[in-house]
C-alpha cells in the first residue's frame, strides 16, 4: 500500500471515529452499548436503599469545602452544624440508605468529555460530595441532559456498572430553582400566570426533567424515580415586599402550578415515579401569605427557646441562610417527610425519623448558636 493511501485511510479513520464520537456525546442512549458489569451482574443488593440525586444547590452537601469554599456560604460561622438534607439523612439513616462514600468526585468539563467520549465514567465539575450525588451549585434543567454536566446521562452510567444494586433503589431530582426563581420571571408571573415567557421556561423545564426519567427508567426499569416540584419565591424574606395583593399571589401559584402539574403528568403513567410536592410541605410548616398577598407566616416550635421563623440568618432560628439556602432546621424536618413519604409511595421499610430524633440531632446547632448570643451578651455587658 502507498504511503498516500495510507495516510489517506488513517485521515479518513479518525475522522469517522471523531464524529461517531461527537454522536455519542450528542444522542445519548441511541448508540448506548450494555456495558460488560451490566450483561455479567450477579452482584446481590448491599441491603441498603441506594438514593441518587440530580439537581442543583438545593440538594448539594453543605459541607462540600472544594467546590463552595467560601468560608460565608452555607451557615457562616455555624457552617460546623449547619446541614444539607442528605448530609442529615446519612447521618440519622445511613445505615438504610447508601449514598455512595463521601469523597472528592469529578473532573474539569474537558477532561469529563474526554473521558466520556473513550467510554469512561465521567462527571463534572469536581466537588465533595457522596459519590451518587450529581447535583451542582448553579445547575439548570438543561444540565440533565445537556453539556457540561449531563447529570442523568452520567449518573446511569455508573448505574450501569452496578445495576442489580439499582433494583430498588430511588433517583431523587430537584431542579428548576436557577430556571424559574428570578424576580423577573415571577414578576411576569404575577401579572399573568400564562405569559409567554415563563411558560416557556417551565415546560423547557419539564421536558429536560422528562428525558432524564425516560433514560433512567429504559436502562433500569426497577429503579424508582422522586421529582420534587418546587416552592414559591414570594416565600423568601427577600420579596416579602414584592406582589402585595391576592390577585398577584393566585397568578404566581397559577404559574407554579404549570409546573408542579408537569411533573405529575410524568409520573401518572409510571407507578415507579413520584412526585413530592415542596411547596405544600412548606405551607404545611411555616404557612403563606394572606388573602391580601401579604407575609403571614407560622412559627415552629421544637422546643423550649426553639422558635423558627420564616426569616433569613444563619442561626438555627431561621428558615432560610443569609445566602437564601435552607436553614439546618428546614433540612432536617425535610429528611424527615422525605423518609415517610418514601415509604408510602413506594412501600419501603425505612425506619421513620422520629421528632425526638430530629431535637436530638439538632441539639448541637441550637447550642452552638445560643453559645454564640451568650458570648456576645456578655461582651455587650
Amino acid at each position: 500500500m502507498s504511503r498516500s493511501r495510507r495516510v489517506l485511510l488513517v485521515a479518513l479513520f479518525g475522522a469517522l471515529s471523531v464524529t461517531g464520537l461527537f454522536v455519542r456525546l450528542a444522542a445519548p442512549g441511541r448508540f448506548r452499548r450494555v456495558p460488560v458489569a451490566v450483561a455479567n451482574a450477579s452482584e446481590p443488593p448491599s441491603g441498603r436503599v441506594r438514593l441518587a440525586v440530580l439537581g442543583d444547590s438545593n440538594s448539594q452537601s453543605y459541607h462540600d469545602t472544594l467546590m463552595l469554599g467560601d468560608p460565608r456560604a452555607r451557615g457562616g460561622k455555624w457552617r460546623a452544624t449547619t446541614w444539607q438534607w442528605t448530609e442529615v439523612l446519612a447521618q440519622l439513616r445511613g445505615d438504610q440508605i447508601d449514598q455512595g462514600k463521601w469523597g472528592v468526585w469529578g473532573t474539569g468539563k474537558y477532561h469529563a468529555i474526554a473521558s466520556e467520549a473513550l467510554g469512561a465514567l465521567a462527571r463534572t465539575p469536581p466537588k465533595q460530595d457522596y459519590r451518587y450525588n450529581f447535583a451542582v451549585s448553579g445547575a439548570t434543567c438543561s444540565q440533565l441532559m445537556g453539556q457540561s454536566q449531563r447529570q442523568a446521562i452520567r449518573l446511569v452510567d455508573l448505574m450501569d456498572t452496578e445495576p442489580q444494586a439499582w433494583r430498588g433503589g430511588i433517583v431523587f431530582i430537584r431542579i428548576g430553582d436557577n430556571d424559574l426563581s428570578s424576580h423577573e420571571l415571577f414578576d411576569e408571573m404575577s401579572r399573568d400566570p400564562s405569559a409567554s415567557h415563563p411558560a416557556a421556561v417551565i415546560d423547557a423545564c419539564i421536558k429536560s426533567i422528562g428525558a432524564a426519567v425516560a433514560l433512567i427508567r429504559k436502562y433500569h426499569p426497577d429503579t424508582y424515580v422522586v421529582l420534587v416540584a418546587g416552592g414559591s419565591d414570594a416565600d423568601w424574606p427577600g420579596e416579602f415586599d414584592s406582589w402585595q395583593s391576592a390577585r398577584e399571589i393566585a397568578n404566581i401559584d397559577a404559574g407554579i402550578d404549570r409546573f408542579t402539574n408537569g411533573l405529575r403528568a410524568l409520573a401518572a403513567a409510571d407507578h415507579h415515579v413520584y412526585v413530592l410536592d415542596f411547596g405544600l410541605w412548606f405551607s404545611t410548616l411555616w404557612g403563606h401569605r394572606d388573602d391580601h398577598g401579604r407575609p403571614n407566616y407560622k412559627t415552629v416550635h421544637l422546643g423550649p427557646g426553639w422558635a423558627i421563623t420564616n426569616t433569613s440568618g444563619d442561626d438555627p432560628h431561621n428558615t432560610f441562610l443569609s445566602d437564601t439556602h435552607a436553614g439546618v432546621v428546614w433540612n432536617a424536618l425535610w429528611a424527615q417527610h422525605l423518609v415517610a413519604s418514601l415509604n408510602v409511595a413506594f412501600g419501603l421499610h425505612i425506619k421513620p425519623i422520629t421528632d425526638a430524633e430530629v431535637v436530638d440531632f439538632l441539639r448541637p446547632s441550637f447550642r452552638a448558636a445560643d453559645t454564640t448570643s451568650v458570648t456576645r451578651q456578655e461582651a455587650v455587658n
